[in-house]
């Protein structure tokens, strides 16, 4: 049986880590630190599957811990979750740049708490999948990049683009192109109704999501601090590590970042069209079928309401028969009987063939519409 995945729980409020306690005890080991320095001196000895950490702590508060953490490669890799009754895209922008995974707002409900505990665990699962991934393709970007200028890598990119058939592939390739300009970034697609926030360190982290979800509503290219955002509809793509200190270098690489972000946003809409024509074919598909179908029902229908309809005919004609014997009636008026009869035979007969008309048309019609499949 594997061990429970361990969770170290940073507050300098009492109250709060027995709540934590409480509602993670059942399903998780939970150690708890009333400051950042208790927990230090605790990963000496033990390493955990995550970090709960208070913003405000005494000493070293919650945002310098989790740099200290981040920039310790023995323990960069563990998911990092903060606790905070500040909810302001400042305060989450103050943790995605400590390196954070994800955002709890005080007070927080349990059903909250585990959720965060299960995206953590899948984080983990997912940083452990792309590292790999990233290493092989980092070799490969250090070789491309000694091998073509800048302008080039675009080139490359835009070249692959036209290949690239899903939202996935599209981000993948987004970040491979910043990967070997050595940059540092977030990319977010959205299709339909399909978002995708994507960085080397996993997919849909929580406060990554949130950061991009704020940036996208701002201007078309901007940036602060060393970032540089560019958004189109579909797309938006954030570097966190702009070199400002070569201003030169910087205003290459924002030019050919805005192509390839508009050169991606113009495939993702492409890919959009394409989804939506495919789900347009489809509800004509299944219409026709459906047509198809009610003819054959209206088929089975007015075949069998002819043949009752003849049956009765015949019938009526065999009773009015047996009736002129018991009436008396006289010749002649057995013969204007007939005669009325006859004459509604002759229409009950005709508004027949003409439903046979209708299906025929209606057949032809299901035809034609066939064919532009």
């Amino acid at each position: 049986m594997s061990d429970p995945f361990k969770v170290f729980v940073v507050d300098d409020d009492a109250v709060v880590l027995e709540v934590i306690r409480a509602i993670l005890e059942a399903e998780y080991a939970v150690e708890t630190f009333e400051s950042a320095e208790a927990c230090q001196a605790r990963l000496v000895e033990e390493r955990p599957g995550m970090f709960l950490l208070d913003v405000n702590l005494p000493g070293m508060d919650g945002y310098s811990f989790c740099r200290q953490i981040k920039d310790d490669t023995l323990l960069n890799r563990i998911p990092v979750t903060f606790i905070s009754g500040n909810d302001t895209i400042e305060a989450r922008l103050a943790g995605y740049d400590a390196g954070g995974e994800d955002f709890i707002v005080k007070p927080f409900a349990p059903e909250e708490v585990l959720r965060k505990i299960k995206v953590a665990q899948q984080i983990v699962k997912s940083k452990r999948a792309l590292e790999e991934q990233y290493e092989s393709s980092e070799y490969l970007a250090t070789l491309a990049l000694a091998s073509m200028d800048e302008s080039g890598l675009v080139l490359q990119f835009m070249s692959k683009l036209i290949a690239m058939d899903t939202e996935q592939e599209i981000a993948e390739g987004l970040l491979e192109l910043m990967q070997r300009y050595k940059l540092d970034g977030v990319v977010q697609t959205r299709v339909a109704q399909r978002t995708l926030t994507l960085s080397a360190a996993g997919a849909n982290l929580p406060l990554e999501t949130s950061v991009l979800n704020h940036v996208r509503g701002l201007e078309r290219i901007f940036e602060f601090h060393n970032r540089s955002v560019h958004n189109f509809e579909r797309v938006t793509l954030m570097v966190n590590n702009m070199p400002l200190s070569d201003p030169d270098f910087c205003g290459r690489l924002r030019d050919n970042l805005s192509v390839a972000a508009q050169g991606a946003d113009s495939r993702l809409q492409a890919i959009e069209t394409t989804e939506v024509k495919n789900r347009s074919q489809a509800g004509i598909l299944s219409a026709l079928e459906s047509l198809r179908t009610s003819l054959g029902n209206l088929r089975e229908d007015y075949l069998r309401d002819r043949a009752a309809s003849a049956q009765l005919m015949l019938r009526l004609e065999e009773d009015m028969a047996n009736a002129f014997v018991h009436l008396g009636l006289t010749t002649g008026q057995e013969e204007t009987l007939e005669n009325l009869v006859q004459d509604f035979m002759q229409k009950l007969v005709a508004l027949l063939d003409r439903g046979e008309e209708t299906q025929a048309a209606l057949q032809k019609l299901s035809d034609r519409l066939g064919q532009l499949q």
